[in-house]
């Protein structure tokens, strides 16, 4: 059985993030301005501990409210207030890496270590941001230079491991983890030790996934408790290549590219006890997969994968996503086909076909096929959820089909928001205007942080001729969406506006 791949695991640890910020926030504000050299021979005065005070007052429910656009703006005005005093300013980089803004963390972590080049702290946060734009040789440059000034900050060599798992140099990403360890503990740098330990000793990595605390954040414990899940089907005597396999499909699943890359390969190349040649097959195309998602070569090993078992489903499954990657729609939509053929049920090969021809422009044949999905896994929400989502984005076929379906779909789930903000848009594309704002405010009711239905509150809003009210949704996008689909264009949108 074929299932959409998940991805508990982020390069950012968002809710730790947040949580640091929250907590330093009143005291940092308060602290002292560290003189920069260019302006330690005449400093300008440091405006009262009130001041700051106040301003930390202000911030911190912002915080806790996400309204992060607003905490940034307070933020910047201490910066301004406390021109010696980087810490409003790493402050604000720590809001835009909560954000995945990472070019405005970027500039907002530069701006600070221009008021204090040797604060170690400032450092991570612009290694972190880097981290995530790719610029991997800049960001081991700043870990390196964080290590050395200050080695016991808590997950500082977490984050230099990091970069080297990214790298792919796996032993420089070991030792980094262990030295976080022998520093400070670190949950997070004991998670990568049992992934990457996993491959080769089972005991080991059971035991780096007992150190991590319940009280750790709840990401780091979602993953946790995938992988000791994951692992706890084997025992020590389990044949090494199983658990390596296991292990490097657990964390393909979690998207850890380069330890998932490692883990496939120690499987494929045990010679005791090796894989059979259906496991073997999905190894590859797991391997295949997570070097497709690293930028690195794919194709070679997927067809490997299908040559080795013309039978199994997922090498076929995998080669139609890379195909589709590429560009190769053709090609793509004939290895679904195959898989398809393979493997009936399969309501995630339905999907997949879907969007394939979905992006070809065919809206009819993306319904049947995004309907034939729900109707093989008719238990699970998902895939109606892909069927609604397909009208509402669309506009096709509202009357008929769209609104009948969202609200049937009612009946059995009455207090999910994603169906009522479907259900609001779709109410608002065909005229009825009330009834969908009444329908979008439901939504956000049972899901204050659901990002479409503010985006879409926000559009209707406009059209009722109500722009400061359509500002503040947008201003709300913009604050909760990470993953920037819709915060792009939220900006664009505000702008446009004009609205103050």
């Amino acid at each position: 059985m074929v299932s959409k791949t998940i991805d508990l695991s982020k390069q950012v640890a968002k809710a730790g993030c947040l949580l640091i910020l929250l907590m330093t926030l009143s005291s940092v504000l308060a602290c002292t301005p560290v003189l920069s050299p260019a302006s330690s021979t005449s400093p300008l005065p440091t405006p009262p501990d009130d001041l700051a005070a106040t301003f930390a007052a202000k911030v911190k429910p912002l915080l806790t409210e996400q309204r992060y656009s607003e905490a940034v703006a307070l933020l910047e005005q201490t910066a301004q207030a406390r021109p010696n005093d980087p810490t409003p300013l790493r402050q604000i980089g720590q809001i835009y890496l909560f954000q995945q803004r990472w070019r405005l963390a970027e500039d907002a972590f530069n701006r600070a270590l221009a008021r204090d080049l040797e604060n170690a702290e400032t450092m991570t946060g612009l290694a972190e941001s880097l981290l995530n734009q790719g610029r991997l040789d800049e960001a081991l440059k700043w870990w390196q230079q964080a290590v050395d000034r200050q080695p016991n900050l808590p997950g500082v060599f977490t984050g230099l491991g990091q970069t080297y798992l990214l790298l792919f140099d796996i032993e420089a990403s070991r030792t980094a983890f262990e030295q976080q360890q022998s520093h400070i503990f670190d949950p997070n740098a004991a998670w990568y030790l049992a992934a990457l330990t996993a491959p080769t000793d089972l005991a080991t990595a059971q035991a780096h996934l007992r150190a991590i605390p319940d009280d750790a954040p709840s990401t780091l414990l979602a993953r946790r408790d995938y992988l000791r899940n994951i692992l706890a089907a084997y025992a020590p005597t389990s044949p090494p290549a199983q658990v390596a396999k296991a292990t490097g499909v657990a964390l393909a699943q979690l998207g850890l590219w380069p330890a998932a890359i490692y883990a496939l390969n120690t499987a494929l190349e045990q010679t005791g006890s090796p894989l059979s040649q259906r496991e073997r097959a999905d190894a590859l195309a797991f391997l295949g997969y997570a070097s497709a998602q690293a930028g690195r070569p794919a194709f070679d090993l997927l067809e490997q994968a299908i040559h080795t078992d013309p039978q199994a489903v997922l090498p076929l499954y995998f080669e139609g996503r890379y195909l589709r990657q590429k560009g190769a729609l053709k090609a793509a939509q004939a290895s679904f086909t195959q898989a398809l053929a393979l493997d009936p049920k399969n309501a995630a090969l339905y999907a997949e076909l879907a969007d394939l021809v979905l992006e070809q422009g065919n809206l009819s044949g993306a319904e049947i096929l995004y309907t034939a999905a729900g109707k093989v896994a008719p238990n699970d929400l998902s895939f109606q959820l892909l069927l609604l989502k397909f009208y509402t984005d669309r506009g096709y076929r509202v009357n008929e089909t769209g609104l009948p379906l969202a609200q049937t779909m009612l009946q059995t789930y009455p207090n999910n928001a994603e169906i009522y903000a479907s259900l609001g848009w779709m109410q608002f594309l065909i005229g009825k205007t009330d009834n969908g704002e009444k329908s979008l405010r439901r939504a956000l009711e049972l899901d204050p942080k659901l990002v479409s239905a503010h985006y879409r509150l926000a559009r209707l809003l406009e059209a009722k001729s109500a722009p400061v009210s359509a500002a503040e949704e947008y201003r709300r996008v913009i604050d909760l969406d990470a993953s920037s689909v819709w915060r792009d264009q939220a900006l664009k949108d505000l702008i446009r506006l004009g609205v103050k």
